[in-house]
């Protein structure tokens, strides 16, 4: 279940003394990242003279007419009423590239913006609001492509100082905390439609699975933490390895 202290406990799992450092979230207004924006507000709220520091970064991708301009006021609005500093990329026509597929051009536009607001304002972590559904669609999509064991681990909870605290955690958790917390955030309907494979597997496949095993979720968890457990387990081999022929070359 997610609580601000399994929360607490999940950021301490990935960080030493996160207490005493700095992060950039990216919050998008859904219920993800809205729910991770104030779990970070409340974390903050319970530690005193510390060097801990979070800001807030948004884009408005112009996609979805007025309603990316509601999801900007929902993120803008948070901030504003918590104090907290809030960075807005509008996109313009200027910055589309039609020759991309809208979701790399939207994950490359995205990533780089972060990285100038992490450069300029000294932030050491960038946070994300992935959760465990996520990671079951990443797993089913990367099984369909002949995934090794690197892709069917899925989603890195700290991969190159880029933080998914709420990557045990199930979407269902995530909705039951934003009701308990009164939460405010906003839905994206897009996401109903199946124009993309990571829609079609979440709107079909997974609830498929669902019906058939109520306790599914949790089984892949404990899964994926088995594989995870599997790839650091060879890594770590593998480097030893290395580590004796250097030494003995």
């Amino acid at each position: 279940m997610l609580k601000k202290l399994t929360f607490t406990n999940q950021l301490k799992n990935l960080v030493r003394e996160p207490e005493n450092r700095t992060y950039l979230l990216a919050v998008s207004g859904g219920v993800d990242s809205m729910v991770l924006a104030s779990l970070f507000r409340d974390f903050g709220h319970e530690i005193q003279d510390s060097k801990f520091r979070f800001q807030v970064a948004h884009i408005n991708y112009k996609l979805r007419g007025n309603d990316s301009d509601l999801d900007q006021k929902t993120v803008q609005d948070f901030c504003e009423k918590n104090h907290i500093k809030f960075h807005l990329y509008e996109v313009s026509e200027k910055d589309r590239k039609p020759e991309n597929s809208i979701q790399l051009w939207a994950r490359e536009l995205r990533y780089s913006f972060f990285k100038e607001i992490q450069e300029k304002e000294n932030l050491e972590f960038l946070v994300t609001a992935h959760h465990l559904n996520d990671q079951l669609e990443t797993f089913i999509i990367n099984l369909s492509k002949a995934a090794g064991i690197n892709g069917l681990s899925g989603i890195p909870s700290n991969d190159n100082n880029i933080l998914r605290p709420l990557l045990n955690f199930s979407k269902k958790e995530i909705y039951e905390f934003a009701e308990q917390n009164a939460v405010e955030f906003r839905e994206d309907l897009s996401n109903k439609k199946n124009d993309y494979l990571r829609n079609k597997i979440r709107n079909e496949i997974v609830p498929m699975f669902m019906e058939t095993n109520d306790h599914f979720l949790e089984n892949f968890r404990k899964s994926s933490l088995y594989l995870n457990q599997t790839k650091d387990f060879i890594q770590k081999k593998i480097q030893e390895i290395e580590n004796y022929l250097t030494i003995f070359n």
